[in-house]
């Protein structure tokens, strides 16, 4: 098996196959070099290979990437091929090419994989690195191995050294960083439909596959924690994503559990609705056609209609807003889509994650997607269920506790975005209000429009609220107009306004800005970066589009970085007070775990007190708490 060592000549990458007669073993493949003599084609006792790999794991620094779902590990004679995260494992004899009868289960052959590997891999003092670890630490789990010691993440590394990167695949590492030419996973198993399994490749091609890519690691890892310590990032990535890694596996081990039979019910209920929607838009437009087609509906519109054309011939949302004033069909056409959306990205496209066996959906969590550091999730992606509108509120009733005593319980950081600005900026009138206990944006109407907080209208509010978070996500006149639909001058006197009352929000993003010409990146308050190349860029919507990067990304990735502290404080403490407690899911700013009654009072101290902990600001932290049976009750 790959069992690469770190600091250790003795035993370094093996993959072998046993003579089950004498137990003799003959090594198809070794990663690197080893002091024991042992090469390749050798014929030695199963008991020496053994002996020699409990010698290297007592003296290792780092043991790298074990690649047990990837890598062949062999007992008996028999080889085992690739334990994978549903807990199938084929088994392949010697000499044959795999047939159905041979791909069968074999737990006893699991079993003695796992007695050796077990011991090594939960053990803390023995350090373990990888490239992409928490999916072969999930693989682990699956077999009731809990990996212990993860110390190293190239694919983390190389995100947080270089965040713009477009891939962090170890072929593209290694070839960048090794000027190393890795064989692609696809030159043994293909592409498309002619791909095969890694059960179905030649056994020396695999040996010589899994061994080299627990070497290209080890030698990333080296490279990777001098550049850590060059760009001053070594202790963030120690404090916060490593120990994070964890939290993300048990998260996506547990998974959440859905309501198959709500989702599948509101799907044909929406699909009701959008019938009548159907009937409506082509009443009103006079004649059939294709509602899904843009280049038809502008026909329609414009043409048949004769509409405006406010972006030449787009039929995009903020058109179809500005329009349906003008028309019934621009906001039937909103509702058709919103509703066809919910219904084909939501309610039909989660039941097909939900796992067969435990019924509940395992996401995957990325802690290398976002450049701020915001984790993303994917199959499916639960950070987008849209909250704003009834029917996508609808969606989280499914989510809710599977067993009958337990109860959902949500936590959500209030506004965390415009306190850490409050924080970042020192504004001293946004701090005293965020201190006070007021409504932020009452509180900012009031001083844009100079009345009372007391007589502030909703349509005060509401402006209040768009100018609040656009000034953080760096908006101009130009698109501030947009959002509000209000003439451009009207705009910027707004802004204008806003700036008077909060001098030091002005001061901030002039400073962060002037700073990043100066850099080439921003970074959070732990010190995370980003690059922003364009800033200085004579192309004015490249250099515009870089200061609005540069503004934001401090206050969206030092967020980030709290809930992501909280995250690790809050398994830490379910783990050593054996809670049965679950983190279920994290969806921005919020954390939900599905929670036995008995145990809801101390889980609710326990994360409040830790997430409006994380993280020190010089406003008061809140978080906001629910509980119901749904996450729709809970939040």
């Amino acid at each position: 098996c790959a069992l690469p060592i770190l600091g250790s000549s003795k035993f370094c990458c093996a993959i072998a196959e046993i003579n089950p007669s004498n137990q003799n073993v003959k090594l198809l493949g070794i990663g690197s070099s080893s002091s024991t003599g042992i090469k390749k084609g050798s014929i030695i006792h199963r008991d020496k290979i053994i002996e020699e790999m409990e010698k290297a794991v007592t003296d290792a620094e780092i043991m790298a990437d074990i690649k047990v779902n990837r890598a062949w590990l062999t007992i008996s004679g028999e080889h085992v091929r690739g334990i994978n995260t549903q807990g199938a494992i084929a088994i392949q004899k010697p000499g044959n090419s795999p047939s159905e009868t041979d791909q069968e289960i074999r737990i006893e052959d699991v079993c003695k994989v796992l007695e050796l590997a077990k011991p090594i891999l939960e053990n803390p003092e023995i350090k373990k690195t990888g490239q992409n670890i928490k999916f072969d630490a999930l693989v682990m789990k699956n077999h009731g191995v809990n990996v212990e010691g993860i110390e190293f993440d190239t694919m983390l590394a190389a995100h947080l050294i270089k965040p713009e990167g477009r891939s962090y695949k170890m072929d593209n590492l290694s070839l960048e960083y090794l000027n190393y030419h890795r064989e692609p996973i696809e030159e043994l198993i293909g592409k498309g439909k002619n791909q095969i399994t890694m059960s179905d490749v030649e056994l020396e091609k695999a040996s010589f596959y899994a061994a080299e890519d627990a070497d290209i690691v080890l030698q990333l890892t080296k490279i990777f924690q001098e550049k850590l310590d060059e760009v001053k990032l070594t202790k963030f990535y120690n404090t916060v994503e490593i120990p994070l890694i964890p939290v993300l596996v048990s998260m996506e081990y547990d998974g959440v559990y859905v309501d198959k039979k709500q989702l599948l019910d509101k799907s044909v209920e929406f699909g009701k609705k959008l019938d009548g929607l159907s009937a409506d838009i082509l009443k009103h437009a006079g004649t059939e056609f294709n509602i899904n087609s843009t280049q038809q509906l502008a026909n329609i519109l414009f043409d048949n209609l004769g509409l405006p054309q406010i972006k030449r011939r787009s039929t995009a949302e903020d058109v179809l807003e500005r329009l349906r004033e003008e028309h019934p069909l621009p906001g039937l056409i909103l509702k058709y889509r919103k509703l066809n959306k919910l219904k084909n990205t939501y309610l039909d496209s989660i039941p097909q994650h939900i796992h067969p066996v435990t019924k509940r959906i395992h996401s995957s969590f990325s802690q290398t997607v976002a450049a701020t550091g915001r984790l993303s999730s994917s199959n499916p992606n639960f950070q987008n269920i849209p909250i704003r509108t009834e029917e996508g509120r609808e969606i989280r009733k499914a989510f809710a506790a599977q067993e009958k005593n337990n109860i959902i319980f949500s936590a959500d950081y209030s506004q965390i975005e415009l306190r850490v600005m409050a924080h970042l900026s020192g504004d001293k009138g946004l701090q005293t209000a965020f201190a006070n206990g007021e409504d932020i944006h009452a509180r900012t109407a009031s001083d844009i429009y100079g009345v009372p907080i007391d007589d502030v209208l909703p349509e005060m509010r509401r402006v209040a609220k768009i100018v609040n978070f656009g000034i953080m996500y760096g908006a101009g006149p130009f698109r501030m107009s947009q959002e509000l639909g209000i003439p451009r001058a009207e705009s910027q006197l707004i802004i204008d306004r806003y700036f008077e009352r909060f001098a030091g929000i002005r001061d901030y993003i002039d400073a962060t800005i002037t700073k990043a010409e100066s850099d080439q990146y921003v970074e959070t308050m732990l010190g995370r970066r980003r690059p922003v190349w364009n800033i200085n860029s004579d192309n004015h919507m490249h250099r515009e589009a870089a200061k609005r990067m540069a503004i934001n990304m401090p206050i969206q990735g030092t967020a980030a970085e709290m809930i992501k502290l909280a995250m690790i404080h809050i398994h830490k403490l379910m783990k050593n007070e054996k809670m049965k407690s679950k983190l279920v899911l994290q969806i921005h700013d919020e954390l939900l775990f599905e929670v036995p009654k008995a145990e809801l009072d101390d889980l609710q101290s326990i994360v409040i007190e830790k997430m409006e902990g994380a993280l020190k600001l010089d406003v008061p932290v809140i978080v906001d708490s629910g509980v119901g049976d749904s996450w729709f009750e809970a939040h």
